[in-house]
């Protein structure tokens, strides 16, 4: 429950920056009926410990993203781990966020369980909603048309949120704060008072709240279990899980270049230390498998067009927010892997993890812990042609679990 004290504080926030607050623009859902979405801008008031590194690499062209890459993956030196970590560095800002909300448009008795919905990195929150043939692609609609309401939002540094400067700011620790700023906001009635002009009848009156990741999305959603365990009735964790055999992949294998210089049009937005894959293999190599001819050669061309940078200062963070214990979080979770992640589990997913270990040491108090090996799949599971087959045992779990 959010505190008065709390509420209080989104109020005035709301009141202060109800002036940065944009127009809802267009949904790739107009033209369905029984779906109801609207996009629009959030700021989000959040502080944070993020780190300094010793002697990082600065990307200001596709040499420097090179150069970048063969540092961070040198053997005695790299992985930006505990050891290149020079200092905390406190940050603090209000930031604009991008957010989609989509709710059944007969809304009564359906859409009162809100699923909050982050996507990893190299994309953003379209990730979760495939302009490309979304009949077959696209969560939202699947889950809105399973009776939920979703939320989605473009990360920090990602799509139409701000993106400040990608060493210092544009890490974890911020960016999970942020993704606790839009829970408060959920939480407290006011994001729906945001949103309710733009929709014709009233939004439905949430009384759960899952929240769900992708990849680095996951990262963020179990570090907010650990640290806010209490304002999620449930999660899943998708795209990702503590295995020995992670991080298999190197930086140089995703043919990083500079986002600036790799399409000047494209990024005009993006400065130093943003990077992205140079071509669609690299986007292949990372997240899809074609093993059982479940990637359409359109999916992965259209995910290569949908493509977003990372930031330098989300890999100095990352593996600081990996493998931390959540004793308080008691509500349901759900590990949903791809069967060839070659991310998370070094290209097989079977038998990669041990789930009654991640219960004893990571999840003691979870009222249920699952975890699901979707076949076929590699790491980008919404891009796949089963990813229907895959929403329904995420919607059967939680259903399954009053929720």
């Amino acid at each position: 429950m959010v505190s008065p004290i709390a509420a209080s504080v989104v109020y005035l926030l709301l009141t202060r920056y109800a002036a940065a607050i944009a127009a809802p623009s267009k949904s790739i859902h107009d033209n369905k009926p029984e779906i109801s979405c609207s996009q629009f801008i959030v700021p989000i008031t959040a502080s944070a410990d993020n780190y300094i590194v010793k002697d990082p690499v600065r990307v200001d062209s596709n040499i420097d993203a090179v150069n970048y890459a063969w540092d961070y993956d040198t053997w005695s030196h790299g992985r930006y781990n505990q050891s290149r970590i020079a200092s905390v560095n406190p940050v603090k800002g209000t930031y604009n966020i991008s957010v989609q909300l989509c709710v059944p448009s007969e809304a009564r008795g359906t859409g009162q369980t809100l699923q909050i919905v982050t996507h990893g990195l190299l994309f953003d929150k379209r990730y979760w909603d495939s302009e490309y043939e979304p009949e077959n692609y696209s969560y939202v609609r699947a889950a809105v048309g399973a009776g939920y309401s979703v939320l989605t939002w473009d990360r920090l540094g990602t799509g139409q949120s701000d993106k400040p400067d990608a060493y210092d700011v544009v890490q974890a620790p911020l960016e999970l704060e942020i993704l606790h700023g839009i829970t408060i906001l959920a939480r407290s009635g006011q994001l729906s008072k945001m949103a309710q002009t733009s929709f014709s009848a009233p939004l439905p009156a949430i009384k759960k709240y899952i929240h769900i990741g992708h990849s680095f999305g996951t990262i963020l959603t179990l570090a907010f279990l650990v640290k806010y365990p209490t304002l999620s009735d449930g999660a899943i964790a998708t795209g990702q899980i503590l295995s020995p055999h992670g991080g298999a992949a190197t930086q140089a294998s995703f043919g990083w270049q500079y986002a600036h210089q790799h399409d000047p049009k494209l990024y005009a937005d993006y400065g130093s230390g943003y990077i992205v894959p140079g071509t669609e293999s690299d986007i292949q190599q990372g997240f899809f498998s074609v093993v059982d001819g479940l990637m359409d050669p359109k999916a992965l061309s259209y995910a290569n067009s949908i493509k977003n940078p990372a930031t330098v200062g989300e890999f100095h963070s990352i593996l600081l927010s990996v493998g931390l214990p959540a004793p308080n979080y008691t509500a349901p979770l759900q590990f949903f892997l791809a069967e060839y992640d070659y991310l998370t589990c070094g290209g097989d997913c079977k038998n990669a993890y041990n789930l009654t270990q991640l219960k004893q040491s990571l999840y003691p108090q979870a009222a249920a812990l699952e975890a699901y090996i979707q076949p076929g799949t590699g790491h980008g599971l919404t891009l796949h042609k089963n990813a229907t087959a895959g929403y329904q045992v995420m919607f059967d779990f939680l259903k399954r679990h009053q929720l």
